[in-house]
């Protein structure tokens, strides 16, 4: 019984995913689809408060020594922005390190940032995120996921992928995915890429699972014929998956529905 309502859920899921692949706003479809509304998300970060504290009854940061603020203050007295950064830094006070690096122009921002992400990410894992995003390393986000939080990687990547490497982001999600043994979800993964050959992989597995009765093999025919819809072009079947549309169109053509037979 768990297996059929795991089968019956994937299903659906697949056919949720096809009917994402036709939308023409099918990057934001797909964030809501995973569960990431971003109205909601925003409502809930607008009306967030710690232990239903009032934001502004919020501790103030510690304040600076007063001796690392003359160094810091002697060191922007000379313009020298660099040190006036690691002072900050040394005296725990990143956020001041931050909006000084902010001035000191993009050689030193970059610095700085990298400095903040390597020593903050362990104790807030979002962090590494901003990272990847900001370097534009969402190949190495994907090969360091989680693949039990793969809807939460794919979500990144529906955000912030550009259209050119979004395919080739799903494509590796999907390689993450099967490589930890989740090869149904690796199969989504590949549907968001476009790519067939992947996709139809866990689909034979679970057409040969079925024994190739009627109704699975009409499933597996469907679902091939609408995702190859979805394509920009033309695309020809390896010659396993031809050979069950032929065993498709044979059965169909023993019924009688000559058309339907042709069609396939």
């Amino acid at each position: 019984a768990m297996a059929e309502r795991a089968e019956d859920e994937y299903e659906s899921q697949v056919w949720s995913f096809m009917q994402i692949l036709f939308e023409t706003d099918a990057r934001e479809q797909l964030l809501n689809y995973l569960g990431f509304d971003p109205e909601k998300i925003n409502q809930a970060a607008m009306e967030f408060n710690e232990d239903g504290s009032n934001p502004s009854d919020a501790e103030p940061v510690p304040a600076m020594s007063k001796d690392a603020e003359n160094v810091v203050k002697d060191a922007l007295l000379v313009g020298n922005f660099e040190a006036a950064v690691e002072c900050c830094f040394r005296s725990g006070n990143y956020a001041d390190a931050l909006v000084l690096a902010s001035c000191g122009g993009a050689e030193l921002w970059a610095k700085t940032q990298a400095e903040y992400f390597s020593r903050e990410a362990k104790r807030r894992p979002f962090l590494s995120l901003v990272s990847a995003v900001i370097h534009g390393q969402l190949t190495e986000l994907v090969g360091r996921s989680d693949p039990k939080k793969w809807r939460e990687t794919l979500a990144v990547l529906s955000t912030y992928g550009q259209s050119e490497e979004f395919p080739s982001l799903c494509a590796a999600l999907g390689d993450r995915l099967e490589e930890s043994g989740d090869v149904a979800n690796a199969s989504l993964c590949y549907m968001c890429a476009l790519d067939l050959a992947q996709a139809v992989k866990y689909w034979k597995l679970t057409l040969r699972d079925a024994g190739t009765d009627l109704l699975s093999l009409q499933d597996f025919v469907q679902k091939v014929t609408v995702f190859t819809q979805a394509l920009d072009c033309s695309y020809d079947l390896d010659d396993e998956v031809s050979n069950l549309f032929a065993d498709y169109s044979k059965v169909l053509a023993n019924q009688g529905d000559l058309v339907a037979a042709a069609k396939y």
